[in-house]
């Protein structure tokens, strides 16, 4: 990962840890969190305007021992560890949308501007510098991906889902983080700590959405509101009948608290 940015950083390219390894290196995520899945897969946002740009910081990754995946154009390997290069801004993907030039295989970036603009320093980081999305942002992300692939018929669109609810339960739970107590002043009355956190990720999403990442996540809540719904089913995969009903009620109940907290940021028309 490291080697990624050091190459970026000498090419005066700016990139972001965007994927599900912003969990280790975020600093709200607390050693007291429940454990989140762990990946070898390392997922960075690329700010270029252009792909020849794009394509330098590739051969850079080239030229030291990475190796090309022959079936998907963004992802490099080497030994174990695995890199996604994911180009945004509004020159190379127009209307959040990316054409990849050889297979020309569609990917939405929506959301990746406001996302990784938001981006700090990782605390964990010292040179070269690795900016990490926020967890608000991660979940943006996830939130959109996950429409995509169930559009798709994607099997990994349950893996967004299951993302989506571990920071629903466990967001700002850390026994050293006040934020579930500061939802009145932040203009939000809610009483129960449990889902407190939801709330507090969907008024945190909802500060950072732009209209056009805004349109996707009314279209998740909308989607998802049902307790059948393709999110509940993931949340009740693998579960026996009565687990299952209990992980479809949890569900429903955490994505209203996030409604709750979003909605005051992007009221529906």
């Amino acid at each position: 990962m490291l080697d990624v940015c050091a190459a970026a950083e000498k090419l005066e390219i700016r990139v972001v840890l965007v994927g599900a390894l912003v969990a280790q290196f975020s600093p709200e995520m607390g050693a007291d969190y429940p454990k989140f899945r762990g990946t070898n897969d390392a997922d960075f946002g690329v700010a270029v305007r252009d792909w020849d740009s794009y394509k330098k910081l590739y051969d850079a990754l080239l030229a030291h021992n990475f190796k090309p995946n022959p079936k998907i154009e963004h992802r490099l390997h080497r030994d174990s560890t695995m890199a996604d290069l994911i180009p945004y801004g509004s020159q190379i993907a127009p209307d959040g949308k990316l054409i990849w030039p050889k297979s020309g295989f569609k990917m939405t970036v929506t959301g990746f501007d406001e996302v990784c603009a938001a981006a700090p320093a990782s605390a964990v980081s010292k040179s070269p510098v690795v900016p990490v999305i926020t967890i608000p942002g991660f979940v943006l992300l996830k939130i959109i991906s996950y429409l995509d692939r169930k559009d798709q018929g994607h099997v990994k669109h349950r893996d967004d889902a299951r993302d989506i609810e571990y920071w629903l339960r466990n967001f700002a739970s850390g026994t050293e983080d006040e934020r579930r107590f500061s939802l009145g002043p932040a203009g939000v009355e809610h009483q129960d700590y449990e889902t407190a956190g939801a709330v507090l990720l969907g008024l945190e999403v909802g500060k950072l959405a732009s209209p056009e990442a805004a349109a996707y996540v009314d279209r998740f809540l909308k989607e998802s509101e049902d307790l059948y719904s393709p999110l509940m089913d993931a949340l009740a995969a693998g579960q026996f009948e009565a687990a299952a009903e209990v992980k479809r009620r949890e569900g429903h109940v955490l994505l209203g608290s996030f409604k709750k907290g979003y909605l005051p940021m992007h009221p529906r028309a």
